[in-house]
């Protein structure tokens, strides 16, 4: 298989994850909306996501962690936008570009602020959860490598791009 093949069926994976994402994070404030109303929304969110005794020990509390939700999986559709438009950008003629690089560094920062908000939000459900003996959703967070490796794929690009910019001035 061909690399242009490859990022095609990779951008449709991207929109894939970005419709998906979205699509989650829309529901759980729907659902959120909801549940003011009637409590018992609270106990299948989305996906079996049960925040029903987090409603029960404190309104705030569920807001707030109804709120991590619905950001986490908003930066996670902001990522997959990312990829979209880095794919968009790449030209695999000249892939080292200001564009590619930018994007590559907004990739890599907007999963270092995605572990951080991970990391809040485990903080705040296992204090809680483990007080009252709730049941606990925690989100995955294991980011940060992923951002590491991200950024110095982006500073070699960077170095790509001064590698050709010092050709172009040679020739």
């Amino acid at each position: 298989m061909n690399t242009e093949r490859i990022l095609k069926i990779m951008k449709f994976f991207s929109w894939f994850a970005f419709i998906g994402l979205m699509i989650k994070s829309g529901t759980i404030l729907v659902t959120y909306l909801l549940s003011i109303s009637n409590v018992d929304a609270a106990k299948n969110m989305y996906e079996g996501l049960n925040l029903y005794e987090y409603l029960n020990y404190s309104f705030l509390n569920y807001t707030i962690i109804v709120f991590y939700k619905i950001i986490l999986f908003a930066v996670e559709a902001y990522i997959a936008y990312l990829i979209i438009q880095l794919l968009k950008k790449l030209n695999l003629k000249q892939p080292f570009s200001i564009d590619v690089h930018t994007l590559m560094k907004k990739i890599s920062y907007a999963i270092f602020y995605l572990w951080i908000i991970a990391i809040v939000h485990n903080t705040h459900i296992q204090i809680i959860g483990k007080k009252h003996n709730f049941e606990m959703s925690l989100f995955s967070s294991d980011f940060v490598f992923l951002s590491l490796i991200i950024f110095i794929f982006a500073q070699i690009v960077k170095r790509g791009i001064e590698i050709q910019s010092e050709n172009d001035l040679t020739i």
